[in-house]
C-alpha cells in the first residue's frame, strides 16, 4: 500500500512517501496503516521554490543532524560529532549573520524518485535557514518522531556528554548555585516563622460515613462537592468513528461509494493503457476523500501508475476519522467497478426525504434552470435520452446522482452533472434531507426535471 505522510508547519512542510506492510504492527490502537518503509522524503521551506530531497538515508541523516544542532544552539554546548548511516549527507552550520543557519544536502541520484532533480544530482544544495524556520523543521521532525504508525525504527540516539566537553561551561553553573543557596536559606527562615491555625471551613452539608469502613468516601450532595463535575461525552452520530474504525452504515456506504466512482471517472486519463482489469483496496473517509490504497491479487506498480489513486490520496489524513472500505477495479471498458469490502449493517436508501410538496418544485425548478446554464454546447450530448437521479439540498446544491442506465454512464462526463455535484456528508448519515429528481437530457438539447 502506498502511504504519503505530511507533517506541515507555516514555514517548513516534512513530506515522507513510503509503503505498508501488511504484517507491519506497532500494538497500538490506529486506523491509520503502519509506513514500514521508505522510498521518498521531501523537505520544502517557505521562500525556497527547490526542495531538498531523498531516500531513508537523507531522512536520517536529516533528523539526527537538525536535532544535534538544535540542542547544541539552543544549550550552547558543543556536541560530540555522532556516526551516521550517510556522513555528510546532510549538514547544518551557523550561517555568516545572526539567525542564519545553512543547511546543506547533497542529493543521491539513487535517492531522486521524482527525477525532479536530476540535474543538480550528486551536488550539495544550500539553504539558508532563518531561526523561525529552523525551529519549524525541528517540530516538524518531532512531529514525525512521535508519529508511531511512521517508519518507528527511526529514532534519534541519546548519548551524554562526556565531562571534558562540558567542562568549559562550568563556569554557568555558578549563579544556579547562588540561587539555590538562596533559596534554602529563605526557606529555612520560613520554617522558623509562626505558625498560624487556620480552622477548616464548615461544611453546610452533612454527610454520612459507614462506620465500619473508615477509607470509604463520603456522601455528599451534588451541589457541595468540592471536585470538578465530570464531563458527559455526548453520544456520538452515525458519522463519528465506529468502535472498530470503520463505516458500516449501508446509507453512508453507498453515498460514498458514489462519489468515489465520480471521483476516479473525471480523474482517470489512463483508461486507454489499461490491458487487463487491475485491482485495489481503497479506504476513503467520511467526506469521500481516498487516505490510502493498495494493490491486489496480480496488479502490478505499472498498472498502478495508470489510475488516479495516487493524485487523489489526501496528505496527513484524521487518524480520528472512520474508515470505508471499498474493492475497486478498474477495467479495460474503461468502467470501474466498485464494491464495499465490509458487511454492512441496516438497509440501503437514498438519505432522508424534503417532504415540502411547494419547496419540491421549487427546487426542480432551480435545478432545470441550473442544469440548462451549465450545458457548454448547443449540440445534444447523445441521440438518445440520458436518464440520471439527481438528489439537492434545500439550498439547491447537488448532493447526489448516479447514471441509470450505462449510456447514461457512458456518456456522464459530457453533461455538467461531475462538475455541479458537492459531497454532502451530512447528507450522507440522513441529517441533512435531500429532495430527489429523474434528470433526462433530450437530444433536442432539452432538460426534464420530474419528481424521483
Amino acid at each position: 500500500m502506498t502511504i504519503r505522510r505530511q507533517y506541515s508547519l507555516p514555514n517548513c512542510t516534512l513530506v515522507l512517501d513510503g509503503f505498508s506492510d501488511s504484517n507491519s504492527t506497532t500494538g497500538i490502537p490506529d486506523s491509520r496503516p503502519v509506513m514500514s518503509s521508505l522510498f521518498n522524503a521531501e523537505c520544502h521551506f517557505v521562500g525556497c521554490e527547490q526542495p531538498l530531497l531523498g531516500g531513508r538515508d537523507f531522512l536520517t541523516s536529516l533528523v539526527t543532524t537538525v536535532s544535534n544542532y538544535a540542542q547544541e544552539f539552543l544549550s550552547g554546548i558543543p556536541r560530540p560529532a555522532v556516526a551516521q548511516p550517510a556522513p555528510g549527507l546532510v549538514s547544518l552550520v551557523k550561517g555568516d549573520r545572526d539567525n542564519i543557519h545553512q543547511l546543506q544536502a547533497t542529493i543521491d541520484p539513487s535517492n531522486d524518485p521524482k527525477g525532479i532533480e536530476s540535474h543538480s544530482a550528486g551536488k550539495p544544495t544550500q539553504v539558508n535557514l532563518s531561526t523561525i524556520q529552523l525551529f519549524d523543521l525541528l517540530e516538524a521532525i518531532d512531529q514525525f518522531l512521535a508519529d508511531k504508525r511512521t517508519l518507528p525504527d527511526i529514532m534519534i540516539p541519546l548519548q551524554p556528554i562526556r565531562k571534558a566537553i562540558a567542562q568549559p561551561i562550568a563556569a554557568q553553573a555558578v549563579p544556579l548555585g547562588l540561587g539555590f543557596a538562596s533559596l534554602v536559606a529563605a526557606s529555612l527562615i520560613g520554617y522558623a516563622l509562626p505558625f498560624q491555625q487556620v480552622p477548616p471551613p464548615k461544611s453546610s452539608v452533612q454527610t454520612t460515613t459507614a462506620p465500619t469502613k473508615p477509607a470509604a468516601a463520603p456522601t455528599t450532595a451534588p451541589t457541595a462537592s468540592p471536585q470538578p463535575a465530570a464531563t458527559t461525552t455526548p453520544a456520538p452520530t452515525s458519522a463519528a468513528p465506529s468502535k472498530t474504525g470503520k463505516i458500516t452504515e449501508a446509507t453512508q456506504i453507498g453515498f460514498l461509494e458514489r462519489k468515489l466512482q465520480r471521483d476516479l471517472r473525471q480523474n482517470w486519463q489512463g483508461s486507454s493503457q489499461i490491458k487487463q482489469v487491475a485491482n485495489f483496496q481503497v479506504n476513503v473517509n467520511q467526506d469521500g476523500q481516498i487516505v490510502s490504497y493498495q494493490s491486489a491479487g496480480t496488479t502490478t506498480a505499472t498498472q498502478s501508475n495508470l489510475t488516479p489513486l495516487a493524485k487523489l490520496a489526501i496528505k496527513n489524513p484524521d487518524a480520528n476519522q472512520a474508515i470505508g472500505n471499498f474493492n475497486v477495479a478498474f477495467n479495460p471498458t474503461g468502467s470501474i467497478d466498485i464494491k464495499p469490502s465490509v458487511p454492512l449493517e441496516g438497509t440501503m436508501n437514498l438519505g432522508k426525504a424534503i417532504a415540502d410538496p411547494q419547496l419540491q418544485t421549487t427546487l426542480a425548478e432551480q435545478l432545470k434552470t441550473t442544469l440548462q446554464k451549465s450545458l457548454t454546447s448547443t449540440k445534444p450530448i447523445d441521440t438518445q435520452n440520458l436518464d440520471y437521479r439527481v438528489a439537492v439540498t434545500t439550498t439547491g446544491e447537488i448532493a447526489d446522482y448516479e447514471p441509470t442506465d450505462r449510456r447514461a454512464y457512458d456518456n456522464e462526463p459530457k453533461t455538467p452533472l461531475p462538475k455541479l455535484a458537492k459531497f454532502n456528508a451530512q447528507a450522507a448519515i440522513s441529517q441533512e434531507p435531500l429532495a430527489q429528481y429523474k434528470v433526462t437530457f433530450q437530444p433536442d438539447g432539452k432538460i426534464i426535471v420530474a419528481p424521483k
